[in-house]
C-alpha cells in the first residue's frame, strides 16, 4: 500500500515539475519574441522614401545635363529659362544647402567640358546668376532682434501691385516691376526717359531665420520680410 501511495505522489510531483517548466519556457520564448522585434520597418519605410526622392532628383539632373550639353554643342545658347527649368522649387524643396548645391551643380557640369564650351557654359551661368541672384541697385539689409530676423529689400520705382513675393523653408523668391529713369542731355535741355523692366530674384533665406515663418509686407518701395527667430539649442 504504502508503495502505491509512493508511486502516487512522485507521479503527481512530475507532472507539477514539467508543467512549471512549460510555464517558464513560454514565459521565455513570449519575452524573446517580444525583445526581438525591433520597430524597423518605419526606418526602412524612411531610407526606401529618401533613397527614391535621391533618384528622382537625380533623374532630374541628369535630363538637365544632357540638355543643356545639346544645347551648347548644336551652337544654341541657353536661356534664363532654360536654368529656371532645372532650379525651380523642386530644386529648392528639401535640400538643407541649396544655394550651396546650386554652386557644386555648376561645377560638375561645366567640368564635362572643354575649354571652348566649358568658355560658352560659364558665360550663360553668369548671366542667369546676375539676373535671378544678384540684387543689383535693390540695397538689402537685415535686423536682428533676440525673437526676429527681419529682412529689408529696397526696390527703387517699386511697382507694387506687380509684387508677388513667395517664402519657403529654403528660399524667397520675388517677382517685381519696378521704373528706371535715365536722363538725356539734348540741345534743348535735359530730357527724362523711362522704362519699365520685370526682375525675378532668389535669395536664401538667412540661417538664423525659422524657415515657413516668413511674413511679407510692401510699403511703397520697400517690402519687409519677417522671420520668427529660431531657438538656440
Amino acid at each position: 500500500m504504502r508503495e502505491k501511495y509512493l508511486w502516487l505522489a512522485i507521479s503527481v510531483l512530475t507532472a507539477l515539475t514539467l508543467g512549471q517548466a512549460c510555464y517558464i519556457y513560454e514565459e521565455k520564448a513570449g519575452a524573446t519574441e517580444l525583445y526581438e522585434q525591433p520597430p524597423v520597418q518605419p526606418e526602412i519605410h524612411l531610407k526606401g522614401h529618401a533613397e527614391k526622392a535621391f533618384d528622382a532628383q537625380q533623374e532630374e539632373f541628369e535630363k538637365w545635363r544632357r540638355r543643356v550639353r545639346e544645347q551648347i554643342d548644336q551652337g544654341y545658347q541657353l536661356l534664363d529659362r532654360d536654368f529656371d527649368l532645372f532650379f525651380g522649387d523642386g530644386f529648392f524643396a528639401g535640400r538643407a544647402e541649396p544655394f550651396a548645391e546650386m554652386e557644386r551643380v555648376r561645377r560638375r557640369v561645366a567640368g564635362e567640358f572643354r575649354d571652348q564650351e566649358r568658355t560658352l557654359f560659364d558665360g550663360y551661368w553668369e548671366k542667369w546668376f546676375e539676373q535671378r541672384l544678384k540684387m543689383g541697385p535693390f540695397r538689402t539689409e537685415i535686423v536682428r532682434t533676440s525673437r526676429e530676423v527681419t529682412m529689408i529689400i529696397h526696390v527703387p520705382g517699386l511697382a507694387a501691385k506687380t509684387a508677388d513675393i513667395s517664402v519657403t523653408d529654403e528660399r524667397i523668391r520675388l517677382t517685381f516691376s519696378a521704373k528706371t529713369v535715365a536722363e538725356e542731355k539734348r540741345a534743348g535741355g535735359l530730357i527724362k526717359k523711362g522704362s519699365v523692366q520685370t526682375y525675378i530674384k532668389l535669395m536664401p533665406v538667412p540661417d538664423d531665420a525659422a524657415g515657413g515663418t516668413g511674413k511679407v509686407e510692401i510699403d511703397g518701395e520697400r517690402v519687409t520680410i519677417r522671420f520668427e527667430r529660431k531657438k538656440s539649442h
